[in-house]
């Protein structure tokens, strides 16, 4: 952790005349450095070098007493006699080395030292560091101050190191920005002698010539690496304590006595866990927090060990992360429990710990459970990211489905659409195969919603009914919900207003015969986008604000940001600006919150067109260009007609209607006729006032 480092900095400090934390500063009249890494702590050593830095008569003197062969304690007297309360600091670094693990000294003559040194005021200052506290007993502690280094260099510090350790820029660091430079410092915890490994590692391939990213991917699977930090007590563990280091490496976060105890058993059931613990905190290689009574490792302590593990026993690896996984698996709520995203931690970890197992089929079905649901809680990255880790590693059909299908639906919340349109298709294709009727209608429905939101209603309707008589031959209620809700939404997007209109009323009696806040809520979604659609403005801002309500209600973000979009266009069609803007920056707020690039892009565009109207160029620019790469990573077919929004309020910025026009024009053809994204109409009566009075 840099105790070596910041011991030196302390030395180098104390030589030029500086006390840190001390307005009066004492003066110091030797300065004596000892390591057992260079030329080791002993008696003999520390007895010359501070009679070195004394008068010559003084020297002299200690040069006869050591001569004479005295005792111990003698000789340590004669020269305690001779500093004659002149202030000398003494540093003994690495100082572990001549401890046992119990923090016992293992040198007799340094042992005599100490305890002479604490029964006189007349003795040396020590400065030391160690891995393994020194055991002092109890009457003796309060003579001892204990600095705990347990965090690595801070941002500034880091970088700092990596710069001076490239100081001829050989090595490439010179050209790395500070961001990367934190970012490869934050990949080993700031772990000072960690940073110099990683430098030296990219000094020392000279046939490979990597870069830093490269030299991270393995660092700690490095065999100098873990040579270099990881110390001997790792050697000195007996089995049991070294099996809980490896559960704890493996867990990654800290764990009570009782989960040690149930995986642990199952590991090894001749472990005293009570016994390696007591060990493990002795050598401080496992920390205790006794505010919530759990034990955890260092980080880079966990990381090394964990790479240590899967180097030297990948099967013991696999099967602690099978006990671990077991282990959530048996704490996980049942499903009519959930309520926040909370509620699915234990499931989460599981997955995660059967991913690195590498039990793949085993961890899809754990992710089909809650893969959906940690999309509608607005966790769509994460759920994203879940999904990429097992893609092309399940072999199972079952386990398959399991994956493709709610993979689909993320990819339909987090983008791109063709994504998801291919997932749904083979989904579908496999579900059919299997005789899965659940996952068959979940594939089609999201084949149709897919479509939907492609702008292609023409080839939603069919997917999207057949979902709605799925769910009803399934008995599956809440789904024949959401299909006919994405049936009327598709109706308003093929401006078939008054049918959208219909289902939406269908949807509103289902509401009622079930009493389920979230069928209200999608109740008035629809109705919304079906009155926005037959250009019914004042009405959508009420039903806008009563559906992102009921919404709220039912604690879903599933379309709030969608509802008070719809509101927010029926305000500018109102000519209500400033109550547009204000509405659609609540909706791109909900948007960012659902982790939904298309929900966050369509927002982004209308909210330009505010701006715009407001003559915000700049503002109205910069959002057009945000909503364009938004919509560009969902694939929605819109992206270009932000892009052209934003080179029109570019323009106008630059007092060029002409260009302004030309750019209106353009961005009025790309769009679809969406009832969610701003009339290309409005765009085109825009660009011929501009042209007319550029004329």
């Amino acid at each position: 952790m840099g105790k070596s480092a910041l011991a030196a900095k302390l030395m180098e400090q104390l030589d030029h005349g500086l006390w840190p934390g001390r307005t009066r500063i004492p003066v110091v009249s030797g300065l004596v450095n000892l390591s057992t890494r260079t030329s080791g702590i002993s008696l003999e050593r520390l007895y010359f070098d501070c009679a070195r830095l004394l008068p010559v008569h003084l020297r002299t003197h200690l040069e006869r007493v050591w001569a004479d062969n005295l005792p111990v304690a003698d000789r340590i007297q004669e020269l305690f006699d001779a500093l004659d309360g002149r202030l000398f600091v003494v540093l003994m670094d690495n100082f572990e080395d001549l401890l046992t693990d119990e923090g016992e000294v293992t040198d007799e003559e340094i042992a005599v030292f100490l305890d002479c040194l604490f029964r006189t005021e007349a003795g040396p200052r020590l400065l030391v560091t160690t891995q393994i506290p020194l055991r002092l007993r109890p009457e003796l502690r309060r003579f001892a101050a204990q600095v705990e280094l347990t965090d690595g260099l801070g941002a500034d510090e880091a970088v700092e190191l990596l710069r001076e350790l490239d100081r001829d820029g050989a090595l490439g660091l010179a050209e790395l920005s500070d961001e990367e430079l934190l970012s490869a410092s934050v990949h080993v915890h700031g772990v000072p002698r960690a940073l110099e490994l990683m430098v030296g590692a990219l000094a020392e391939d000279n046939a490979e010539l990597p870069t830093l990213h490269e030299i991270l991917e393995d660092f700690v699977q490095r065999e100098n690496v873990v040579e270099s930090l990881a110390h001997d007590r790792y050697r000195r563990l007996d089995a049991g304590s070294r099996t809980v280091i490896q559960v704890l490496a493996a867990l990654r976060t800290p764990a009570s006595r009782a989960t040690l105890e149930e995986i642990v058993s199952r590991v090894d059931p001749e472990v005293d866990l009570g016994l390696a613990l007591s060990k493990l905190l002795q050598v401080r290689l496992v920390s205790a927090d006794r505010t919530t009574r759990t034990f955890s490792l260092h980080p880079m302590d966990a990381d090394l060990a964990y790479a240590d593990l899967s180097r030297h026993s990948p099967a013991g690896r696999r099967a602690i992360e099978r006990r671990i996984a077991d282990r959530y698996a048996n704490t996980a709520r049942p499903r009519p429990a959930w309520r926040t995203l909370d509620d699915l931690e234990p499931l989460r970890r599981q997955f995660l710990h059967l991913v690195r197992a590498g039990d793949h089929d085993d961890a899809a079905m754990v992710l089909g459970e809650i893969s959906e649901w940690m999309v509608w809680k607005g966790s769509v990255l994460t759920a994203l990211s879940f999904h990429v880790l097992i893609d092309d590693l399940v072999r199972d059909d079952r386990a398959r489905l399991a994956h493709l299908v709610p993979y689909g639906h993320a990819r339909l919340s987090g983008g791109p659409l063709e994504q998801a349109l291919d997932l749904f298709r083979q989904g579908a294709e496999l579900a059919g195969r299997l005789g899965d009727p659940v996952a068959l209608q979940s594939a089609v429905f999201g084949l149709g919603d897919t479509y939907r939101q492609m702008g292609r209603p023409e080839d939603s309707v069919e997917p999207l009914t057949r979902a709605g008589e799925l769910a009803r031959e399934n008995g599956d209620t809440e789904n024949e919900i959401h299909s006919l809700l994405s049936l009327s939404l598709t109706l308003s997007y093929s401006s078939r207003g008054e049918e959208a209109l219909a289902a939406a009323e269908k949807l509103r009696a289902l509401a009622a015969q079930t009493g389920d806040p979230l069928t209200e809520a999608r109740a008035w979604n629809a109705r919304t986008i079906s009155l926005l659609t037959l250009g019914r403005w004042e009405e959508t801002v009420v039903s806008g604000a009563r559906a992102a309500q009921a919404y709220r209600t039912a604690e879903s973000q599933e379309a709030v940001a969608y509802a008070l979009n719809a509101q927010g266009i029926a305000l500018l069609a109102l000519g209500r600006t400033d109550e547009a803007s204000n509405v659609l920056e609540d909706a791109l707020r909900e948007a960012s919150l659902m982790q939904n690039p298309r929900a966050e892009g369509v927002c982004l565009c209308n909210l330009a067109w505010a701006y715009w109207r407001s003559g915000r160029w700049d503002e109205a620019a910069a959002c057009a260009e945000r909503a364009s790469a938004a919509l560009q990573i969902a694939g929605a077919t819109e992206c270009s007609a932000a892009g052209d929004l934003a080179s029109a309020a570019r323009a106008m910025a630059r007092s060029e209607p002409a260009a302004a026009a030309a750019a209106l024009t353009g961005a009025a053809g790309a769009l679809t006729g969406n009832a969610e994204v701003i009339s290309a109409s409005w765009l085109l009566q825009q660009a011929e006032e501009l042209g007319a009075a550029g004329t």
